[in-house]
């Protein structure tokens, strides 16, 4: 500790302790009179007469008891003494900062009553205005005002007397005198007479000051004095705060000096706020936007909360020392660089700090209630000082030349931090970041959003002007798919501005954005996931969609579009409906490795063919299109679990002319199916087709299926297979227990693998000859006594041909049969055993 400061608390300590020994030694018993002034308050003696009437007797309050004035008037120069010392040690130059603010705040209240007590200045020679401020504020001026002050003051007069409450109170009457030396190099030496109020507490018996004053008027006169003195623009600028527009009487000056709120931002006119100082009660000040430059007037505003004074000629905030109640303060787009008396304004909330003079924020780290900061266009270079400040939830860092952004790694409850413009080049100490939702990163030399996939509660990212391209914001997207990514805003907007109005009107409707679309709103645009273009008949192109790769559901229906191109790339689509369209060439489709239904009605397509690879494909609807029978076998053969819907009409007219025994036929196949022309085409696009039990006989119901592959009917009245284009695909047939008789047809089922033609009237094989693929032939309980037809049938594994009147199996050894049924026919046994041994890997069931 320094001698100075040594030196301070002695010598404070001997004026309190003479002071508190005169307290002590307070007596109420009667005195000898001193030759004191004393002045007592006058009461008003009302006579009175004998009336009919009985009056209650008014309550009297009644005077405190008589002080002892001796003992009182020790006391009263004590304080007197006290008051000046502290004005000394405020003066004096050698007192350190810590010494004085403990005057300021604390030390102060043993001689005064609290800190709304009023002095009038007179700290500024020859004012013209009469200025009145709190007590802690007049305590501040002293250094404010001077580099050096001596105070002397001399005791005149004490006079006692009644106040308007009947409490007894001392009126002192003083002559002070200042020798000082101003922050300008000023020397004054002034004398002047003040007056001091001191109150007496008879329960606590405690003196203490209440007014000090040179001007004998009252606070009424104080505040018409001090609207007199103003000039006509400000009176204007606080009769239009209150909605005045006559003048002003006492009562609008009062709740002129009791407003709370001021704006004056804006205001270019204005370039003195002193008449501010008058407003004690001000808690939210804003002067942004003006060409004020100095903070006197409003140093003593102890109950200011909210400061903004962005954008003025402000360069110095150190006369802000004692507003320490502020929680909002911007100092943005000043001249400000020394920001050090932020240190003490411990509840601040919210900084705005974007000075471009502004480097340091060291004393910034113990702002322990700090939500908000903003360094926008600082000269700050390292977040050291805010890596403690754990409950900030927005950061601008915008236009300074911060690179690394380490630090902020543990500030779990930001959820807005903003870096655009500046040179940082890695976002991954963001990673922990689980509370951000929005994060500006635009104009910045980021490549990669990794290190935010996994930010459950991320909303937005800002990367314009970045190295983030599609392919990085699309995979990003994939993994946060609720994440609305805005990069290449410029290119967006140079493409919304070359919309057609029609397209415009579209997007405006179905994506509900305004007019004039933000770079948000067209972000939203982009990465809408379906669209509605109806039936317009001037949208003519499907050129403006290639901005909206995201999407998964597109409707068309206008007849002008003729291409798909526009949609090539768009690999999310799911659903695509070009019903009513001009398109013909679907091949652009061939990418949508996702399409799940095509709707192409009415459209002038006439192949299906680039579609075939698309193993999600589930249903294409063609009606009215040029996608004929063949086509469709062909698109199905490559593409067998779609369905596809494309002769409706045909497919009607076939079911209308249907017998009923067929119709019973085929709803056994439809099942619980209802019959309409998805169950319709379901049933003709069937591979397999089953019946029996049935007097049909014919199959010419068949002639509307177009892939069948396996046809097994029994118990029929069919005599004949017809020789249809669409059994040519038949790999699998079985007519059994019906009367056929004519199956030269099948000579032309060259894919035929399996026939099953048991117990039927067929007599002859011929028609197998050139069946060359056929590997399984049940041919039993027929007419049939050759076998001859089957030596060219090198693929036959299996023969069946029990109950027949065949007796020669030689013309079987040439053939690979693994199994042969021969039982009961006329073959010999010793055939038999001759074949057995010749075809030992056969499988031979035989018996007589």
């Amino acid at each position: 500790m320094n001698r100075g400061k040594l030196w301070l608390i002695t010598v404070f300590l001997m004026c309190f302790t003479v002071f508190a020994e005169a307290q002590k030694t307070s007596s109420k018993k009667p005195v000898k009179k001193t030759e004191t002034k004393k002045t007592v308050k006058k009461s008003d003696a009302r006579k009175t007469t004998k009336t009919t009437t009985k009056q209650t007797p008014k309550k009297e309050v009644k005077p405190d008891p008589a002080p002892d004035v001796v003992e009182d008037q020790k006391k009263i120069r004590n304080i007197v003494s006290v008051f000046e010392f502290m004005l000394n040690t405020l003066g004096n130059s050698a007192t350190s900062a810590r010494d004085k603010d403990v005057i300021v705040t604390e030390s102060y209240s043993k001689i005064f009553r609290d800190s709304k007590v009023q002095i009038e200045d007179d700290l500024v020679a020859d004012r013209l205005v009469v200025t009145n401020k709190d007590i802690m504020a007049y305590l501040k001026d002293v250094e404010f005002f001077f580099s050096e002050a001596k105070f002397e003051m001399n005791i005149d007069n004490i006079q006692n007397g009644l106040n308007g409450e009947n409490k007894n109170f001392y009126k002192v009457s003083i002559t002070r005198n200042l020798k000082a030396t101003t922050i300008d190099g000023k020397t004054i030496n002034t004398t002047v007479p003040r007056f001091i109020e001191i109150n007496y507490d008879p329960e606590s018996q405690d003196l203490k000051i209440v007014s000090i004053y040179t001007t004998q008027f009252s606070g009424k006169d104080a505040m018409t004095n001090w609207w007199s003195q103003l000039s006509n623009e400000w009176k204007e600028i606080f009769k239009k705060k209150i909605n005045l527009t006559d003048s002003a009487t006492l009562l609008d000056i009062k709740n002129i000096v009791a407003i709370e709120e001021f704006d004056l931002s804006n205001n270019r006119f204005i370039t003195s706020i002193e008449p501010l100082s008058f407003l004690t009660r001000l808690k939210k000040l804003n002067i942004s936007n003006t060409a004020i430059s100095d903070l006197v007037p409003i140093r003593n505003l102890s109950d200011l909360s909210e400061l903004n004074i962005s954008n003025t000629k402000v360069k110095e905030i150190s006369l802000l020392r004692y507003v320490v109640n502020l929680t909002n303060l911007n100092f943005n787009d000043t001249e400000v660089s020394d920001i050090s008396v932020v240190e003490k304004m411990t509840h601040l909330q919210r900084l705005e700090a974007g000075a471009p003079n502004v480097s340091d924020l060291s004393t910034i780290s113990s702002l322990s209630e700090l939500t908000f900061i903003s360094l926008e266009g600082s000269n700050v270079a390292s977040l050291s000082p805010l890596q403690n400040l754990t409950q900030l939830t927005e950061i601008n860092l915008s236009q300074s030349p911060i690179t690394d952004i380490a630090p902020l790694a543990g500030l779990k409850k930001v959820t807005i931090l903003e870096i655009d413009s500046t040179r940082i080049t890695n976002i991954s100490s963001l990673s922990g970041m689980e509370s951000l939702k929005v994060l500006h990163a635009n104009h910045t030399m980021i490549a990669d959003l990794l290190p935010l996939a996994k930010l459950t509660q991320l909303e937005k990212i800002y990367c314009d002007q970045t190295s983030i391209k599609q392919p990085a914001a699309d995979a990003f997207i994939k993994m946060n798919p609720k994440v609305l990514i805005i990069y290449d805003s410029k290119d967006l907007r140079s493409w919304w501005d070359g919309l057609s109005a029609e397209w415009q009107q579209i997007f405006n409707k179905t994506s509900k954005i305004s007019q004039q679309p933000t770079k948000e709103e067209l972000a939203i645009v982009t990465n809408r996931d379906s669209i509605n273009l109806g039936t317009n008949n001037r949208i003519k192109s499907l050129e403006p969609l290639r901005k909206l790769p995201k999407l998964k559901v597109i409707t068309a229906h206008n007849p002008e579009i003729t291409s798909l191109t526009p949609l090539e790339n768009h690999t999310e689509i799911k659903y695509l409906d070009i019903s009513g369209t001009s398109v013909m060439d679907v091949s652009p489709a061939a990418k949508f490795t996702k399409l799940k239904i095509l709707n192409a009605n009415k459209t002038k397509v006439e192949n299906l063919d680039p579609l075939s690879k698309l193993a999600t494909l589930e249903k294409i609807y063609a009606d009215q299109t040029g996608i004929q029978d063949f086509i469709a076998k062909e698109f199905l053969e490559k593409n067998p679990k779609c369905l596809l819907i494309y002769k409706t009409i045909h497919l009607d007219r076939w079911w209308t002319n249907l017998s009923e025994n067929w119709k019973s036929i085929f709803k056994v196949q439809l099942g619980d199916s209802v019959k309409n022309t998805e169950s319709l085409h379901k049933l003709v696009e069937s591979e397999q087709f089953h019946f029996k039990d049935s007097p049909v006989g014919d199959l010419s119901a068949l002639n509307e299926f177009v892939r069948l592959k396996e046809l097994h009917f029994s118990g029929t009245s069919i005599s004949e297979i017809p020789a249809m284009e669409n059994l040519s695909s038949l790999k699998s047939l079985h007519a059994t227990n019906s009367p056929l008789q004519n199956l030269e047809s099948l000579s032309k089922m060259t894919v035929l693998e399996d026939l099953d033609i048991s117990n039927t009237p067929i007599d002859e094989l011929k028609f197998l000859s050139g069946m060359v693929s056929l590997k399984k032939l049940n041919c039993a309980g027929t007419q049939i006594k050759r076998l001859d037809a089957l030596v060219s049938l090198k693929s036959l594994e299996f023969l069946d041909c029990s109950n027949t009147r065949v007796g020669n199996i030689d013309p079987l050894l040439q053939l690979s049969l693994k199994t042969l049924k021969c039982f009961n026919t006329k073959v010999s046994t010793r055939s038999i055993e001759g074949f057995k041994k010749k075809k030992p890997d056969c499988n031979v069931v035989y018996y007589r």
